[in-house]
């Protein structure tokens, strides 16, 4: 009995895939391993999914557990496995789109002329708007009942803010006691409000939208330029 119980033993063996042979081999270390980063690719790419439809829906509501998982290729208990709800994982979104913001924020035009650091600042907003949009629609909505999600705004509106200060740094020092107020002249100007404003309240192109933020940039900033040297 036992002689035949190990031939069927090696005979399973023998017909076993090689995949299959080393599953059996895998001590428990490496099969915790094995799930947690498969537990990681499926948080990956339900967060994916989600950011995928939003932009797609221009902003429109957050997606149902059902098309999202369907997007991701999970299960919808596979969704709720990792987040309590729509909310915290739309929050997980917007946190996922934090390098994307910074790659905007981060850069510091440091032309010596003023309409040069001007029209690079309408550039860069623009582009941002324009991609992150859709995420920021939703953001705000979504904010008003997660207040987790208000710090990465928060943090996006500190940097956005910071930018500003920096790249007209020589303008504001020329202001003197209007640099605040100056500043939050910029800040206005270029923030989401405005542009969500001309591009979607209004409905002008992006080109358009572009020009009158130059405009509204120039008419703040040009009391405080550096006057040229006449010859």
């Amino acid at each position: 009995m036992e002689r035949s119980c190990a031939v069927s033993r090696f005979s399973e063996e023998m017909i076993a895939t090689p995949a299959e042979r080393a599953s059996r081999n895998q001590s428990p270390e490496l099969e915790s391993d094995g799930r947690r980063q498969r537990a990681a690719r499926n948080r990956e790419a339900v967060v994916g999914a989600l950011l995928a439809i939003i932009k797609e829906q221009d902003g429109g509501p957050i997606p149902g557990a059902a098309e999202v998982a369907a997007r991701a290729g999970v299960s919808e208990r596979t969704v709720f496995r990792h987040f309590a709800d729509l909310e915290s994982l739309f929050t997980a979104g917007a946190a996922h789109q934090r390098p994307v913001v910074a790659g905007y924020l981060l850069a510091r035009p440091d032309d010596e002329e003023l309409e040069k650091r001007i029209a690079a600042v309408v550039r860069l907003r623009s582009k941002m708007w324009e991609d992150v949009g859709p995420i920021r629609r939703v953001a705000l909505r979504v904010v008003l009942t997660d207040p987790s999600l208000a710090e990465i705004l928060n943090e996006a509106n500190r940097a956005s803010r910071q930018q500003l200060a920096e790249v007209f740094a020589p303008e504001l020092a020329r202001a003197g006691r209007e640099k605040n107020l100056v500043l939050d002249e910029l800040d206005l100007i270029a923030g989401f409000s405005s542009w969500e404003a001309l591009r979607r309240q209004m409905g002008v192109s992006g080109e358009r939208a572009r020009r009158t933020l130059t405009s509204l940039l120039t008419g703040v900033l040009a009391p405080y330029a550096r006057r040229r040297r006449s010859r």
